[in-house]
Order: C-alpha cells, then sequence, then structure tokens
C-alpha cells in the first residue's frame, strides 16, 4: 500500500514527555508545513580485519538515530511554530507526531530540536521556518 503524504499534519507535544505519554488533547500542530524530511536511523559501521585475511570485513556497530528536518511557511502567531521555538530554547526533548492525511497512520518520536532558522530563499517567496529534529527515539509506526 502506497501512503500519500500531501495533506499531511505535523504536530508537537505541548510540554516535554514521551510519546506514548502524551495525551490527545497535548498536541499542537505546527501549521504552514511545506517539506517533512525523512524519520529513521543509521546504523555505523565497524571494519572487522584478520591478519589473515586481506579483506576486511563490516559489520554493524551502533544504530543512531537520524535528523529529521521539517520546513514551514513563516507564520509567528503560529501556536505550533511558538511551540517549536520554546522546544529549540529547551534541553529537553520534545513529542513529535506526523499524521498522514485520513489521521490513521502516523510515525511519532521523540527529538531535540537542534537547529531553527528563518529561511528568505529567493525573493518571489515568502520567509521559511526550517527545523533540524535529531532523534531521541526510534520512531513509533501507527500501523506497527
Amino acid at each position: 500500500m502506497l501512503y500519500p503524504t500531501a495533506g499531511s499534519r505535523i504536530y508537537i507535544a505541548d510540554s516535554p514527555a514521551a510519546p506514548g505519554s502524551v495525551p490527545g488533547g497535548a498536541w499542537v500542530e505546527i501549521g504552514e508545513a511545506e517539506a517533512i524530511g525523512s524519520v529513521g536511523g543509521q546504523w555505523s559501521l565497524q571494519d572487522v580485519t584478520h591478519v589473515e585475511s586481506e579483506l576486511a570485513e563490516s559489520m554493524k556497530g551502533i544504530q543512531t538515530p537520524g535528523v529529521v528536518q521539517l520546513v514551514f511557511g513563516l507564520d509567528p502567531a503560529d501556536p505550533g511554530q511558538v511551540l517549536l521555538r520554546t522546544a529549540f530554547r529547551s534541553i529537553d526533548d520534545y513529542a513529535f507526531r506526523i499524521a498522514l492525511p485520513g489521521e490513521t497512520i502516523s510515525r511519532q518520536w521523540r527529538a531535540l530540536v537542534v537547529s531553527l532558522s528563518e529561511v528568505f530563499d529567493s525573493a518571489n517567496a515568502v520567509i521559511k521556518l526550517q527545523t533540524d529534529l535529531q532523534m531521541t527515539s526510534e520512531p513509533w509506526r501507527s500501523e506497527d
């Protein structure tokens, strides 16, 4: 089954908390979403060499959560964007959720807001708000 992303909605918890412990009303939508990055992680590779072999082997080392990049049209009055700025100034991680159209399929995770920038881009565009979220948990998939 294919999942469309057009019409997806992005949420942040109204306070630092784990995704599973966020009450339904505590999610705040971050408005003016324009781009959603990737949600996942990656493994570091460790090279193993043996004295009797000229060929190095690779094996998985430590799994690290990924960085999710999100882009929004800048709206200083949007409650979700205000909360995103609060999370950027905080040392705590916050829970995030992406709900695909229909809100039955979603992804949730915890992350530190490690960057927040206003992007001015080209002359005929609006100012963007770009953020990088360093995941601190594995993503939770609603369909699992």
